[in-house]
């Protein structure tokens, strides 16, 4: 596995973000979701005591989706319009998640109290009780029938959770949404090297 520096966990956690707004596409619309980076997004929910970056992001190969896309969002390419504004609204609800104590709080203490075995349903209650109540719900579009599932509409709600922690951790170590536009270059060349690293891994 390789051996990151803190910029590139910095890189890493916006990677998350995007492949948490993809996979929330994938699963709305009934496209294949792989496992790997499925798991990737929801296993970060729950390392708010992890005492390195390694034991929030687990193996760094686990984010090519994330990875990829946002390399293509840099390099102009085309990517899933719904992709975009998910990645978008999970950033806008870190933002408010980090000026609302009352939620931030009441999120560490669900988070706490889950069992090791948590599912979506479980994740996806703890989305309710918090970041529901920021003001700002992400309208998921997507197969209304498939959408309309228990299941599905859990699983959506915990993979949103797990990009909104990202975005949380994209923050902590530093990022910013004026770094996208004003040291977008800078910003894909990083992300170049970092996926270049993880090839030789």
């Amino acid at each position: 596995m390789a051996d990151l520096e803190p910029s590139e966990y910095r890189l890493l956690a916006l990677a998350g973000v995007v492949q948490a707004a993809a996979v929330v596409q994938a699963t709305a619309t009934g496209q294949p979701v792989h496992d790997v980076a499925h798991h990737a997004v929801l296993a970060a929910i729950t390392t708010q005591t992890a005492s390195s970056h390694a034991e929030v992001f687990g193996d760094p190969a686990n984010f090519a989706l994330g990875l990829a896309t946002l390399h293509d969002a840099l390099s102009d390419v085309a990517i899933a319009p719904d992709t975009a504004r998910y990645i978008l609204h999970l950033i806008e609800l870190s933002r408010r998640l980090r000026r609302n104590a009352a939620v931030t709080k009441e999120l560490s203490t669900l988070l706490d109290a889950l069992p090791p075995d948590v599912t979506v349903f479980g994740l996806g209650h703890v989305y309710e009780e918090t970041i529901a109540h920021l003001g700002k719900r992400v309208q998921v579009t997507g197969e209304a029938g498939r959408l309309q599932q228990d299941s599905v509409a859990a699983e959506v709600r915990a993979l949103l959770l797990g990009g909104i922690r990202f975005a949380w951790l994209w923050h902590q170590l530093g990022g910013r949404r004026w770094h996208l536009v004003l040291r977008r270059s800078d910003v894909l060349l990083a992300l170049q090297h970092l996926q270049n690293k993880l090839l030789l891994h």
